[in-house]
C-alpha cells in the first residue's frame, strides 16, 4: 500500500483518522445525554421537528435559546431527526468534526513540515485524550475548530500561490461557519494569521485577509442581524451581554490565569516531552526556512490562543481544543527530528506501526464487552419510569436544569412545562419535578409523590382549607 508517493501521501492523512475512529467508535452508545449534550441535542432535534424553532433555536416551544448560534444544533439535530434519538446519532457528527480536524491538521503539516511530520502530527492529535474524548458529547468547540483549521489551510495555500486572492476570500467561508458555531472567538484566527505573515516577511500578503474577514461576516451576519431585528434587546442582551460581555468580565465562573498551564501539565501526556523537543528545534532554528515558517505558525497559534484563553475568566478543559492542532504540529516535528539517530529511526518506524496497532486494538475493543463510560443515572431513569406509569399527569419544571429538561424531551418527546406562577395556579393533574440544590424547592404546601436521589416529584397539597 505504501509502494507509491500517492499512496504514502494518502496514508499519511488517513492512518491518523483511522486511529481516531479506533478510539472513538467502540461502544459509542455507552453513557447518556449528560451535561450540555442533553440540552444541545434537544434544541437541535426540536429545530427539525418544529419549523418555528429552526431559525431561532428554542429550549422550549415558547422559550428562545439565545446563548449560541444555530449551526451545530442544525447538524446534530438533523442526524437525530433522520436516524432517531440515540447516543450514537448524537455523537457521530462530533466524530466527523474531530476527523475533519485531524485531516486538516495533517494537510497543514504536509504543506509546511513534510509528509512524515504530517503522519506523526496527525497521530499525536488523534491520540490526544483531551481531544478525542470530546467526541462523546455534542461539542460546539470541535466544530468551531474544524472550520477555523479549514480557514487556516486555505490561507496557507494562498501564500504558496501567486494569484491567491480568491483563496483568501474562500477562507472566509469556513471562518463564517465557525462564527455560526460559537460567538466571536473564531475571529482571533485572523490577527494570528496576520502576525504570522508579518513575521515571515510577507506582511503585504496579509491585505487579502480583509477579504477573508468580509466573506466571513457576510456568511455569519444574516443570522445575527435577523435575530436582532426579530427579537431586539432580548437577543442582544442574552447573546452579546450575557454570553460575551459577562463571561469576558468574569461575572460567572472564574478560574486563575494559570488554569490551562496546570491542565496541560496534567493531561498532555505522553506528548509533552515531544512538544518540548519541537519547541527547542523551533527556538534554535535547527530546521529549514520552509519548516521554520510552519513552526512559527504553530507557535504563534498556540501562544495566541493560550494567552487569550488564560485571560478569559471563564475556563473549561473543552476550551483548550484550539491549542491541540498547533501543539500536535510542534510535537510531531519534534518526534521525527529527535537528535539521537537510532531513537529517531525507531520513532519513524514505530509510530506508523503504533497507529496500525491502535486501529487493531479499536476493532478488538469494539467486540469486547468493555465499560468505557458510566451507565445512565439510575435515579433519573427511575423518575422517567415513574412518570410513564402516570401518563395523564402534566409535568412542570419546578426546579430542573436545562440539561435535564433537554434529556426529558429526548426520552419522552415532550418538554416539562415551565412553571413560574403561584402554587395554587397549578392544575389538579399537574406535578412538579425538582432537583435538589436548585431554587425554588418543594415547600410544606406540597405532597411528595416520588423521590429518587436528588430528584423529587410533588403535587399541590389538598387540604380542607384549600377547597377544590
Amino acid at each position: 500500500m505504501l509502494s507509491s508517493p500517492v499512496h504514502r501521501r494518502a496514508w499519511a492523512l488517513l492512518l491518523p483518522v483511522l486511529a481516531l475512529l479506533a478510539v472513538t467508535l467502540p461502544h459509542l452508545k455507552q453513557g447518556d445525554f449528560r451535561t450540555d449534550t442533553g440540552r444541545y441535542a434537544a434544541v437541535g432535534l426540536q429545530a427539525w421537528r418544529d419549523a418555528s424553532c429552526f431559525w431561532t433555536p428554542h429550549l422550549q416551544p415558547t422559550v428562545p435559546y439565545f446563548n449560541k448560534p444555530p449551526l451545530v444544533f442544525w447538524i446534530h439535530g438533523f442526524v437525530l431527526h433522520a436516524a432517531g434519538v440515540s447516543l450514537p446519532a448524537a455523537r457521530l457528527p462530533s466524530v466527523a468534526a474531530a476527523a475533519l480536524c485531524v485531516l486538516l491538521t495533517g494537510s497543514l503539516a504536509r504543506r509546511l513540515l513534510g509528509r512524515t511530520t504530517a503522519l506523526v502530527s496527525g497521530l499525536v492529535l488523534a491520540l490526544t485524550y483531551e481531544f478525542f474524548r470530546r467526541t462523546r458529547e455534542i461539542s460546539l468547540d470541535l466544530w468551531q475548530l474544524a472550520f477555523m483549521l479549514a480557514c487556516v489551510l486555505l490561507v496557507v495555500e494562498g501564500t504558496r500561490r501567486r494569484h491567491s486572492a480568491w483563496l483568501f476570500a474562500l477562507a472566509g467561508l469556513p471562518l463564517g461557519l465557525a462564527l455560526l458555531c460559537k460567538p466571536l472567538m473564531a475571529l482571533l484566527a485572523l490577527p494570528l494569521l496576520a502576525v504570522w505573515l508579518a513575521v515571515t516577511g510577507r506582511a503585504a500578503r496579509g491585505l487579502p485577509l480583509l477579504g477573508t474577514l468580509a466573506v466571513a461576516l457576510a456568511v455569519a451576519a444574516p443570522w445575527h442581524v435577523a435575530m436582532a431585528v426579530q427579537h431586539g434587546t432580548a437577543f442582544t442582551t442574552a447573546y452579546f451581554g450575557n454570553e460575551v460581555a459577562a463571561r469576558t468580565l468574569g461575572r460567572g465562573r472564574t478560574e486563575p490565569p494559570w488554569y490551562y498551564a496546570v491542565e496541560m501539565g496534567q493531561t498532555y501526556w505522553p506528548w509533552l516531552l515531544a512538544l518540548g523537543t519541537g519547541v527547542m528545534i523551533a527556538v534554535t532554528r535547527a530546521s529549514s526556512r520552509r519548516h521554520r515558517d510552519g513552526l512559527l505558525l504553530a507557535g504563534l497559534w498556540a501562544i495566541g490562543w493560550f494567552v487569550a484563553l488564560s485571560v478569559f475568566p471563564d475556563k473549561h478543559p473543552r476550551y483548550e481544543l484550539p491549542l491541540y492542532p498547533a501543539l500536535a504540529l510542534l510535537a510531531g516535528h519534534g518526534l521525527v527530528r529527535l537528535p539521537w539517530g537510532s531513537l529517531r529511526r525507531c520513532y519513524r518506524r514505530a509510530l506508523p506501526a503504533a497507529g496500525a496497532v491502535v486501529v487493531a486494538a479499536g476493532l478488538l475493543a469494539a467486540v469486547l464487552p468493555l465499560r468505557v463510560q458510566a451507565p445512565p443515572d439510575s435515579n433519573w431513569a427511575s423518575v422517567l419510569d415513574w412518570l410513564r406509569t402516570r401518563s395523564n399527569a402534566r409535568v412542570f419544571a419546578g426546579a430542573l436544569s436545562t440539561n435535564d429538561e433537554g434529556s426529558y424531551y429526548l426520552k419522552t418527546g415532550r418538554w416539562p412545562k415551565p412553571f413560574n406562577g403561584r402554587l395554587r395556579d397549578l392544575p389538579d393533574d399537574g406535578v412538579l419535578l425538582y432537583t435538589d440544590g436548585l431554587m425554588p424547592h418543594a415547600g410544606s404546601d406540597e405532597t411528595v409523590l416520588f423521590r429518587a436521589g436528588p430528584y423529587q416529584i410533588t403535587q399541590r397539597r389538598r387540604t380542607p382549607e384549600s377547597g377544590r
